[in-house]
Formats: C-alpha cells, sequence, structure tokens
C-alpha cells in the first residue's frame, strides 16, 4: 500500500507541473493509475491530471489528431477520429490492451510514461511518426515520440508532463497494421512489429516499421525502412520483404527471460515484419493512398 502524505489535484497542465515541484519529498503523477496501484512507488504526494483538461481527442485546424494524455485506451478504441485515421491501427492496438476494465480506466500518458519496452501503443504511435506534447508550469514543446523514450523506465520528462500526441495529418491515409505476440491475450507481449506505409503512383512513399518488447525502448527500424522507401511495389517480391524482416531483426536488441529467448524474439521480428508488409502491399488502392488527411 501507498503511504502518501498528500493528494494533490490539478485544474491544469501547469498547475500539476507547479504541485509536483512544490515538494516536500518525491512526487508521481496519477490518472488511470493500473500500474501504480500494481506496483507503488515510493513517494511522498500524487498529483492526480483527471482534471487538467487532458482528456480529450480532437481533429486541430491542421487535419490532426490530437489524444490527451488522461485519454482512457476504451476513449482510444471507440474514438471515431481515430479508428478512422490509418486503418485504425492505434484503435486497434488500444483495443488489444488488456482487459476491458483495465482499457476503461488506463491512459494514454500511463502506458508510455511507464516507458516500459513493452508499451502497447508504443509501436503503433510510432509507426505513424507521432509527436509528443510536453508541458511546463508556463511552457510546452513538441517532439517526435522516438526521442521521448530514454531507457526501461525512462524517459525526457523529469518533472514536467506529457500532454498528450499529436498523429500528423499526412499519415491519415496510410495503410497500417500491426501484430503483437502473447502468451495470454492480457499478458505483455514477447514481440511487436507494427508497419505503417504510403503508396502513390506504384511507389512506396513512406515507410515506417516499429518494434516492441525487443530492445530496451520501443524503436523504429530505419535500416529496413530505408531498404524499402521509394521502391516499386511491383519489384517487392516475396524475397525482397523477407529481406526487410531480417534486416529488422537485426537492428533489435532483444533480451533472453522467462516469456521467450532473444533468438526467438528476432526471428519473430522477421516473420512478423515480413507478413505485415506483404499484406499491406496486397491492399487494394484507396483514394487517400496518397497519404492526405482523411
Amino acid at each position: 500500500m501507498w503511504d502518501l502524505k498528500e493528494y494533490r489535484i490539478a485544474g491544469s497542465p501547469g498547475e500539476a507541473v507547479a504541485m509536483m515541484r512544490r515538494g516536500p519529498g518525491k512526487g508521481v503523477y496519477i490518472a488511470g493509475g493500473t500500474d501504480l496501484f500494481l506496483f507503488p512507488p515510493q513517494c511522498d504526494y500524487a498529483v492526480d491530471i483527471n482534471h487538467a483538461g487532458l482528456g480529450a481527442i480532437a481533429r486541430t485546424p491542421d487535419g490532426d489528431v490530437f489524444v490527451g494524455a488522461a485519454a482512457t485506451l476504451h476513449h482510444i478504441a471507440t474514438n471515431p477520429f481515430v479508428t478512422g485515421y490509418a486503418g485504425g491501427l492505434l484503435a486497434q492496438a488500444a483495443a488489444h490492451c488488456g482487459n476491458r476494465p483495465v482499457r476503461s480506466t488506463a491512459t494514454l500518458g500511463g502506458n508510455l510514461c511507464n516507458a516500459l519496452p513493452s508499451a502497447d501503443l508504443a509501436p503503433a504511435l510510432l509507426a505513424l511518426d507521432a509527436v509528443c506534447y510536453i508541458v511546463d508550469e508556463d511552457s510546452q514543446e513538441s517532439l517526435p515520440l522516438e526521442d521521448f523514450f530514454e531507457g526501461p523506465r525512462r524517459t525526457v520528462l523529469g518533472d514536467r508532463l506529457l500532454a498528450g500526441i499529436a498523429l500528423p495529418a499526412a499519415g491519415a491515409g496510410w495503410r497500417a497494421a500491426a501484430r503483437r505476440l502473447t502468451r495470454s491475450a492480457e499478458d505483455i507481449a514477447l514481440v511487436q512489429v507494427a508497419v505503417a506505409l504510403s503508396v502513390a503512383d506504384g511507389r512506396l512513399g513512406a515507410v515506417r516499421i516499429a518494434l516492441g518488447s525487443v530492445a530496451p525502448v520501443p524503436m523504429r527500424a530505419m535500416l529496413a525502412e530505408a531498404q524499402l522507401e521509394g521502391e516499386a511495389v511491383a519489384d517487392l517480391s516475396p524475397d525482397r520483404l523477407a529481406d526487410a524482416g531480417l534486416i529488422a531483426a537485426s537492428e533489435c536488441d532483444p533480451i533472453d527471460d522467462h516469456r521467450a529467448s532473444a533468438a526467438y524474439r528476432r526471428q519473430m521480428v522477421g516473420v512478423l515484419t515480413r507478413r505485415l508488409l506483404a499484406g499491406l502491399l496486397a491492399e487494394q488502392p484507396r483514394n487517400d493512398d496518397q497519404g492526405s488527411a482523411a
């Protein structure tokens, strides 16, 4: 059980950061709290951000889809802006995270800020070029999600607060899919692969291959991506796709543990990457394959 001395409720993101810095002692941000209650941290106070205006999902004037850090996984899985973006990749990732009670409580911010290598939403967000918005007491900055993670349970935040993420309008029409291997439906992932790509005039434009559970942080397989970008779809034989899968597998750095061996994880990265690429390239052309906003 927690031995909290104080529970603070913030009315805005800036106020939440100020409350975190007020001290004395060590604090923690809390929204859904699904991970915090399983593994209570050693802290003196908690700052509740559920009333800080961070739970919304909205389309911005620029056509991006903004998902607030306090949005629940169930909200993400069912929101029409998210289900209509890039084939619903992020919505599907949220829908397969834990069980329904967990999804009704757990939040986007918690899933990302715990910074676990197996974070369920991270590969999908990386594949979609998600941008993080981080707030201080009186300022805000943005950075690509790939720069957010520093190591297991370590991010760039410090005592700042993740306000949410934005899915760029340019990726709304991308073809995208993901697979995760688990021992059971509610277990943490052994291997995660997410792929997103655009096709225009018979050629690949952007290609994103994101991996989870196979390195200290969720990551992009950029060498594999570079092998495919700009290639004619008609030239991408099964052997070419298998080669891309092998390159992706060579880029990851999995571990051996009681769930799976490093060799198995690496092999499955290759297999899943190949299968996802083949499936997406086999899709019928769509009007939005140019990558325009849906």
